[in-house]
């Protein structure tokens, strides 16, 4: 995704205000199950936010803003902004480049595919990031479901080499044409070399509800909640979840 200059201004000013903590260690929070689908045209803005809840780590927080454009309807390059801290610590943890590639054939197939490509700043101490996705989407009238297959590593000076794997899986129902419901799920599943049980790493499912603010001709505004109960090896009980997105140039109701 990109943005024109005076909106990327607008959005990092509204960004700004928000700082606020997370536990490194749980899937979920800030992330998004993220769809194949690209609008040549389409504008997009986002902030996602989650707060972890009982355990070792209730009341951390992390928060994501993203901004982008889609030149052209087989890539959306992006920025985007990530805060974390714990224990009422705040800080910009990272800045990152994002891309989603949407592969244009398989439109026609049971299955939509596409690619996500990040490269992550990191603004404290530390690595910088990489992290690559697989994205499939199926779209039958009112039903949609999304599973990404996840992939990171760090890289730089003093960097663990090591791909890590997880997963972000989404199904919702549109009950209505302002609101959808849903079940999403976020995992951890390990290391390239020490792939194990499957309970041996954090995995976080709930349901959540996406609900359509306000829809003036192109433009869109959404609103999405919900709560993720934690299983495996978590540091929290579950996580509430915020997200808010304005798009603009896009056909699609979500």
């Amino acid at each position: 995704m990109k943005i024109r200059a005076t909106g990327a201004l607008a959005f990092a000013a509204l960004t700004g205000a928000f700082t606020a903590p997370q536990a490194n260690a749980e899937p979920g929070l800030a992330a998004e199950v993220e769809s194949p689908i690209v609008v040549a045209g389409a504008t997009e803005l986002s902030l996602r936010g989650g707060e972890l809840t009982g355990g070792e780590a209730a009341h951390d927080w992390q928060w994501r803003a993203e901004a982008g454009y889609a030149y052209v309807s087989w890539w959306r390059p992006g920025v985007a902004a990530t805060w974390q801290g714990d224990g009422g610590d705040n800080a910009l943890s990272g800045l990152g480049f994002e891309n989603i590639f949407d592969f244009i054939p398989s439109r026609r197939w049971p299955v939509h595919f596409g690619a996500y490509a990040e490269y992550e700043r990191n603004m404290s101490e530390g690595p910088d990031h990489i992290e690559l996705k697989l994205l499939m989407q199926r779209q039958r009238g009112p039903l949609d479901l999304r599973f990404n297959i996840v992939s990171e590593r760090e890289t730089g000076d003093h960097s663990d080499n090591r791909w890590e794997f997880g997963y972000a899986a989404q199904g919702s129902y549109r009950v209505s044409p302002t609101l959808r419901l849903g079940v999403q799920g976020f995992g951890d599943t390990g290391f390239d070399d020490q792939l194990g049980d499957i309970d041996d790493y954090a995995h976080c499912w709930g349901p959540f509800a996406q609900v359509r603010l306000a829809s003036v001709r192109e433009q869109a505004l959404s609103l999405q909640l919900g709560y993720l109960a934690s299983s495996g090896y978590a540091d929290a009980d579950g996580q509430f979840r915020l997200g808010l997105e304005w798009s603009f140039g896009e056909d699609d109701d979500d």
